[in-house]
């Protein structure tokens, strides 16, 4: 097996949470997706299940990143988006 060596670079605190939050979603590390994307191997898009409470805590997520936004607003939406990726699949 070869040896791995490091290569960095620098990126945004919101660039790092939306990989962390991608590489999560694809049951990987964020090392491993930055690697798959920087080889021109894409990872499979996340299997997505819709079960009984995937709509609160998507509410629940929403309404932690945005602060204010009421929750009587943000239900139709979250319930739009998740449909729409259920039917998808």
């Amino acid at each position: 097996m070869s040896k791995l060596s490091r290569i960095e670079f620098t990126a945004t605190p919101e660039e790092r949470k939306r990989l962390d939050i991608e590489a999560a979603a694809h049951g990987m590390s964020r090392q491993q997706l930055i690697r798959e994307r920087v080889l021109l191997q894409t990872p499979e898009p996340p299997k997505f299940k819709a079960d009984k409470g995937a709509i609160d805590r998507a509410v629940q997520a929403v309404t932690r990143q945005h602060v204010g936004l009421p929750q009587h607003v943000l239900e139709p939406i979250v319930c739009n988006v998740i449909c729409a990726l259920a039917a998808d699949n």
